[in-house]
């Protein structure tokens, strides 16, 4: 019995550093917040103005805005920030709710938003330097950069261009495999339409004035906390560079303005920051949206390869079985340069498929543009990035498959360009000897080493611009269009989650019920923030595409659609 009581008493204590926080603070959408509870946190903002820890948190934010944006530590540093926050609010009023906001229910209209309305943080500011007058932080004062006014200046004057919706972010989320992926895809991405739709101190690196910011950062930080729970074995501990420029970074770096912290403290806010995000519903919306489009895609390609919107493109690691064919004799190949044709040999030695040939040129053709001005190379590597990635999906996924062959060899022959060479060094080991056969899986880890690895054809292709780890999916638009309509009954079942009056969509305007382009934003953001403007317009196209398809969907109605919709309909009918 004594020994059964020490036992549990050492896991008892195992599971308390282990964990560090037995209860985590829930962080709440802000408009799921009791009237009181909302009283409670815009009165503890004003003091945290008050006695200078706001002035402190922007300074914070200033003095280390080089290291912090535009490099991998980005969300890292800021879930950190937003806990400071958090925790300076609760030095004022214990246990204080710490919401985030949930802008991508706003996408579609966000100026119609209850959070730029005098219950909440109050709207846009007024005169010249944009000064805020109206709501709980009507003329206050800063001394962060400089003494001025708290301003806002909306960027469509009265209005503010649409965010990315809900299906964009899913998507991102789904598709990234690496943290660095979601974390460039978040910088170049959703983050900046936030920070300049509201503009004035938002626009600046003393943006944290402005207690948008902290809201704002909230959902940032949670849609790094629902990707890390997709696969929460692993990825409560990534934390890598995929697509960032940055050397090789480690979980032991310190956070940048926090001495003594490493970024490995902060990869599991569940643990030693104790807190969890508690779900707008916004998400499980999209995601039963999805699941209906996957049970519609699946239908249409029974039997053949498709890719799942509710659980992202289809992993190559789940790719069917490669089978090998016998190897045939190097004398039967057509080219004659003997490592071409080794790679040729172990992929099947058969014959290529005109698309695939047809693809290869079009790489060809997309690389010899890369060096034209700012404009066609953005043209070109988003071309590039979709063609590539057909490319590999077609050898790969199907000429490879099923006991079909592809010649390798004959679509790279007469084809002298180093970054061909490069992958045909991938494929073929050197040292290759004629009694040495590759097998399917060499053939298949040396393409895709050859195309996405960190020295691969696509970091050559793209020539700097970072974008190396897939971040959206490719061609969406295209598969959208192809689905068929939407059922009502789907689309109630979105406003139930959303817990919204259910309103009759037919009689609702077609400009409203489609999702809105995200607006472009200015070269000066990324360039102020250590971006890279190419590969954000790259991801801006991405997105439009994905928005066209979701349009193109009888009977479609976003979950930002809906939220706007019920709103302004929903008492009426």
């Amino acid at each position: 019995m004594a020994k059964s009581l020490l036992f549990l008493a050492a896991l008892c204590l195992a599971t308390v550093a282990n964990s560090q926080c037995m209860n985590p603070t829930p962080r709440p959408e802000i408009r799921s917040l009791s009237s009181e509870d909302r009283g409670r946190f815009l009165r503890a903002l004003n003091q945290l103005r008050s006695n200078g820890e706001l002035a402190r948190l922007s300074r914070l934010h200033v003095d280390n805005a080089d290291n912090i944006h535009g490099h991998p530590v980005f969300l890292a540093f800021h879930r950190v920030f937003v806990n400071d926050f958090a925790t300076a609010l609760n030095k004022i009023d214990p246990g204080v709710p710490v919401p985030y906001w949930d802008w991508s229910l706003d996408a579609s209209n966000p100026i119609s938003s209850e959070l730029f309305t005098n219950d909440y943080l109050g709207g846009n500011g007024m005169g010249d330097q944009g000064c805020v007058q109206s709501g709980p932080f009507a003329n206050w004062q800063m001394s962060v950069d400089s003494p001025h006014c708290l301003s806002r200046k909306f960027n469509q004057g009265d209005s503010i261009a649409p965010f990315w919706p809900p299906e964009a972010l899913l998507s991102m989320q789904k598709t990234c495999s690496q943290y660095g992926a979601l974390s460039s895809g978040i910088e170049n991405g959703c983050h900046g339409a936030v920070h300049l739709g509201i503009s004035g101190d938002m626009s600046t690196m003393f943006a944290p004035n402005d207690p948008f910011f902290f809201l704002h950062h909230g959902m940032v930080d949670k849609l790094w906390y629902d990707w890390q729970l997709m696969e929460p074995n692993t990825r409560f501990q990534q934390y890598d560079n995929s697509n960032y420029k940055d050397a090789q970074v480690s979980g032991d770096d310190n956070v940048p303005g926090y001495p003594g912290m490493r970024v490995k403290d902060a990869l599991d806010p569940r643990s030693g920051l104790c807190y969890v995000y508690v779900d707008s519903g916004s998400r499980a919306a999209t995601k039963r949206l999805m699941q209906e489009i996957d049970r519609q895609a699946a239908g249409k390609n029974a039997g053949g390869p498709m890719s799942s919107l509710a659980g992202g493109p289809t992993q190559l690691a789940s790719s069917p079985p490669m089978s090998s064919s016998p190897a045939g004799p190097l004398s039967s190949m057509r080219p004659q340069n003997t490592d071409i044709a080794a790679a040729a040999l172990a992929s099947g030695n058969g014959s290529p498929s005109a698309e695939s040939a047809s693809q290869l040129n079009d790489i060809t053709t997309q690389v010899s543009r890369l060096s034209g001005n700012d404009d066609s190379r953005a043209s070109a590597s988003a071309a590039l990035h979709n063609q590539q990635i057909n490319f590999l999906q077609n050898t790969l996924l199907n000429s490879m498959a099923g006991g079909r062959t592809l010649d390798i060899a004959n679509a790279f022959h007469g084809r002298r360009h180093r970054f061909l060479r490069r992958l045909v060094n991938a494929v073929v080991p050197r040292g290759y000897t004629d009694d040495k056969t590759l097998g399917s899986s060499d053939i298949l880890t040396g393409l895709v080493g050859g195309l996405l690895g960190k020295d691969g054809l696509v970091g050559h292709l793209l020539q700097g611009l970072g974008h190396v780890v897939e971040v959206l999916p490719q061609g969406l638009g295209e598969t959208l269009k192809a689905v068929g309509s939407i059922a009502e009954g789907v689309t109630n079942d979105v406003f139930d989650i959303l817990k919204l009056p259910k309103v009759d969509m037919s009689k609702v305007p077609e400009a409203e019920r489609r999702i809105p382009y995200v607006a472009a934003l200015p070269n000066w953001w990324y360039e102020h923030n250590n971006l890279n403007a190419t590969y954000a317009a790259q991801l801006h196209a991405q997105v439009h595409d994905m928005i066209d398809g979701y349009n193109s969907i009888p009977g479609y109605v976003s979950p930002a659609v809906v939220h706007y919709v019920a709103k302004k309909y929903g008492k009426a009918q």
